[in-house]
C-alpha cells in the first residue's frame, strides 16, 4: 500500500503496484533496478503498468521532411517517446490516438495537435514527447490536452498564436486558449469561448500583422472577418471587410495568400480563373485605406504562394501546369504595358 514498505533488497526487474488508497487514480507502479542489474541491492523506480501500450506507431502519425545541406529533401519518420509510467487511468493515451489529426502548430515551445474537439501539446522543447514524467504528481512540463466544449460541435480545424494565448477556429466558433499563470501546465491551461462566427475550415486563418483575419462561408458568399482587440479576457472586436464586395466575392473560396509586408491579401478558389485581392494600408492608430480589386488569369487555379515580394500561380492549362509570377512591386524583371488610350497595366 506504500512505498516504504518496500525492501531495499529484491529481485532485478520485479514490479509491483504501489496501491496507496482503495481509488484506482492514485495506484502507481515501480519496478527494481538492481545495482549492476543484478539481484540484491537496489533502487525502485516507477514505471508503466506489465502490457499497457507504451508505444505509437509512427506510420499512422505525422512524418518530417527535412532540408539538407546541399538543398535535397528527405522524408523521415519521426522518433516518438514511449510511455514511461503509469496506467491507462492515471496515464491516459493522448487524446488524437483513433481520430484524425487536423491541424500541427507551435505554441509556447511544445507542438499542438488539434485533433476532433481536442488540443493536445507536447512538453515544452520535447516535441515528440506526449507523456507525462511522472504518474505520481502533475508537474510545469507535463503534456496538457483539453477539450473545446460548446453546445455546438466544436471540431478544432485550425490556430493562430496571439499575443494572449492561441486563438483556435472550429466550424461555428472561436476559443482561446490561454493561461493565468506565466507558466503553461496542465493545472493553469484553460479555454474559454471567444466568439460565434462561422470559419471556412478549407482555409486558413492569417496574421494582418497586429490583427487576424479569416473567412465565413456559412452564407450565400464568402466573408472576410478582422479579429482585433483579442484579450483574454473579453470580447473581441470583429469587423466585416468584405461588406463593400458582399455580392462580388464567391462562395467557396480555398486558397489564401498573404503578404504583410505588402499588405495585400489574395484570394482564389482552386479550379476558377479568378484572383481576388484586399489592399490596406494602416497608420498607427487606424486603417487609412482599403480596395478590392480581381484578376482574370489565363488558366484554372492550382495553387497560389506569395514569396519576396512576387505572387506566386500555379495554373492549369489544358491539363498542363504552369507557375507565373506577378510582381506585387515594380523591380528589373517587371514589364508596363500601354494600350491605345496610353492607360497603364
Amino acid at each position: 500500500k506504500d512505498i516504504t514498505d518496500l525492501p531495499s533488497q529484491c529481485k532485478n526487474g520485479y514490479i509491483v503496484r504501489v496501491a496507496n488508497s482503495v481509488a484506482d487514480e492514485d495506484d502507481y507502479f515501480v519496478e527494481f533496478k538492481g545495482t549492476n542489474g543484478r539481484d540484491g541491492p537496489g533502487t525502485w523506480e516507477e514505471c508503466a503498468e506489465p502490457g499497457r501500450t507504451i508505444t505509437f506507431d509512427e506510420e499512422t502519425l505525422p512524418i518530417q521532411m527535412r532540408r539538407e545541406a546541399n538543398g535535397t529533401f528527405t522524408i523521415h519518420f519521426n522518433i516518438w517517446e514511449d510511455c514511461l509510467v503509469g496506467d491507462d487511468v492515471t496515464v491516459s493515451e493522448p487524446s488524437f490516438i483513433g481520430k484524425g489529426i487536423n491541424k500541427m502548430l507551435f505554441f509556447r515551445n511544445r507542438m499542438v495537435m488539434l485533433s476532433d474537439e481536442n488540443v493536445i501539446m507536447s512538453r515544452p522543447g520535447d516535441f515528440f514527447n506526449y507523456w507525462p514524467k511522472t504518474a505520481v504528481t502533475y508537474t510545469a512540463t507535463d503534456p496538457v490536452d483539453l477539450s473545446c466544449s460548446s453546445e455546438y460541435p466544436a471540431v478544432v480545424y485550425d490556430g493562430i498564436q496571439v499575443n494572449t494565448g492561441l486563438l483556435l477556429f472550429t466550424k461555428n466558433q472561436q476559443f482561446m486558449l490561454t493561461t493565468d499563470s506565466d507558466v503553461l501546465s496542465p493545472n493553469t491551461a484553460k479555454i474559454n469561448a471567444l466568439a460565434t462566427y462561422n470559419f471556412n475550415y478549407k482555409t486558413n486563418p492569417i496574421s494582418m500583422g497586429t490583427t487576424v483575419a479569416f473567412l465565413d462561408n456559412g452564407g450565400k458568399y464568402s466573408r472576410f472577418f478582422e479579429i482585433t482587440a483579442v484579450l483574454r479576457e473579453g470580447q473581441p472586436e470583429v469587423l466585416e471587410q468584405s461588406k463593400a464586395v458582399s455580392k462580388s466575392f464567391p462562395k467557396d473560396v480555398d486558397i489564401i495568400a498573404n503578404s504583410r509586408e505588402n499588405s495585400v491579401i489574395f484570394f482564389g478558389k482552386t479550379g476558377d480563373s479568378k484572383v481576388y485581392a484586399y489592399r490596406y494600408f494602416s497608420g498607427i492608430e487606424r486603417r487609412l485605406q482599403q480596395a478590392w480589386f480581381q484578376w482574370e488569369l489565363s488558366g484554372a487555379i492550382q495553387h497560389m504562394a506569395m514569396l519576396d515580394d512576387a505572387l506566386y500561380v500555379v495554373i492549369r492549362n489544358r491539363d498542363v501546369d504552369t507557375i507565373q509570377k506577378f510582381s506585387i512591386k515594380i523591380d528589373d524583371d517587371s514589364n508596363t504595358l500601354v494600350d491605345d488610350q496610353g492607360t497603364l497595366t
